[in-house]
């Protein structure tokens, strides 16, 4: 791997490669500046692999130029191809949510110009500089919603064809939207086998876990865990995975709650 440039020249070069990014918008040029040291430019020719799915969670990766394909190996199905990441975008970012392991692999598709920094300095940069830090956590969030999008729609379907997974409680739930014996499961059976499911995935995904709490019909309870204990982002895998998953199912649920 190398960089773009000499040594003289790379810092002004990644400060303009910064500025002109949407990442940064509403940082000025000395906030951008502040973060420069932590940045790194990268090149990497078509088709390198970046990181492979179960690699250590190191960095974060904003692409500048090409395309980076995003896949995820799920251990009861097929390659999915999540997202091609266009310049502007990110990925990587378990490395940001301080996951130990990168959820998902990314190749190049093209010849690839990015810049990385690692997942411990962005959170110290966020506890250092609260300010700075709020622009680029909302920016993640912004970025990581839309991907989260993306895979719970995908993950949806696989549910709603069948994908089975080990279920502890109810037995002999088997399969969601479908009734695996003669005798019919209850609702809340049903939301607990499907909750089950779900959480497999998510705790696929970026490690988090999510468990059934309560279901009354029209409200349903969880509790999220892992990853999602204390992570600013985990609004977005309550209302984006989870009930957005369930209403799939449940049409006629009026609430999702955290406990």
């Amino acid at each position: 791997m190398k960089g773009w440039g000499g040594e003289n020249n790379i810092h002004a070069m990644i400060v303009d490669v910064m500025e002109e990014l949407a990442f940064f918008e509403g940082l000025s040029t000395a906030d951008i500046k502040l973060l420069m040291p932590y940045f790194n430019s990268q090149f990497y020719p078509a088709s390198t692999i970046v990181f492979e799915q179960g690699d250590i969670a190191e960095f974060l990766y904003l692409v500048v130029k090409g395309e980076v394909l995003i896949r995820y190996k799920p251990d009861d199905g097929p390659m999915m191809i999540v997202t091609r990441v266009q310049p502007g975008g990110v990925f990587g970012w378990s490395a940001a949510l301080g996951n130990v392991d990168y959820t998902s692999g990314a190749m190049c598709t093209t010849d690839c110009e990015v810049l990385q920094v690692r997942g411990k300095d962005l959170r110290s940069i966020c506890e250092k500089h609260p300010g700075v830090g709020k622009v680029i956590l909302d920016c993640l969030a912004n970025v990581i919603s839309e991907r989260w999008q993306s895979r719970r729609t995908q993950v949806t379907s696989m549910l709603a064809r069948g994908v089975r997974q080990p279920v502890s409680s109810p037995k002999g739930f088997k399969e969601v939207g479908r009734m695996a014996e003669t005798k019919p499961l209850s609702q809340e059976m049903q939301m607990t086998g499907l909750i089950e499911q779900l959480s497999a995935y998510i705790e696929h995904f970026h490690g988090g876990s999510v468990e059934f709490v309560a279901f009354n019909g029209k409200v349903l309870k969880v509790r999220l865990g892992g990853a999602c204990l204390g992570c600013p982002l985990s609004p977005a895998t309550l209302h984006g995975w989870v009930e957005g998953t369930v209403r799939q199912f449940f049409p006629d649920i009026e609430q999702v709650e955290a406990v």
